[in-house]
């Protein structure tokens, strides 16, 4: 039976690179790294971090055409996570370069959200339900 989630686990090209960006950019506390793996905190102490996998660690487990890192030209996931208030939030990580591929922008049921990417592309998805 799985009692919790570990970690959220994203394939890259360059771990370290990626890493600094978690860790300099979103301010992420590293707990290991390596040149294959790296593995990052954030949020309430025992709550699920963030894993970098070198993708071509990965690439003879996920050799199967079904279970692709990508699909068609598109990533099979994103990481979304919800916060007081994504176009505070938008802005700040702006003045810190990060780049979003999409602004802040309003859902038909009312959620505020933005996407970014790290330095290989993964998307991250900012939002938050005004009040």
């Amino acid at each position: 039976m799985i009692d919790h989630v570990n970690a959220y686990a994203i394939a890259v090209r360059d771990v370290r690179a990626c890493a600094a960006f978690y860790r300099d950019t979103l301010g992420f506390q590293e707990k290991e790294l390596s040149d294959g793996f790296a593995y990052l905190t954030f949020g309430p102490k025992g709550t699920a971090g963030l894993a970098l996998v070198a993708a071509p660690g990965l690439e003879p487990e996920l050799a199967n055409k079904d279970k692709r890192l990508v699909l068609d030209g598109l990533s099979r996931s994103y990481l979304a996570i919800f916060l007081e208030d994504a176009d505070r939030e938008y802005e700040e990580l702006r003045r810190k370069g990060v780049h979003f591929v999409t602004p802040p922008t309003t859902r038909p049921s009312g959620q505020r959200f933005a996407f970014f990417e790290d330095p290989e592309g993964n998307l991250w998805e900012i939002s938050h339900f005004p009040k």
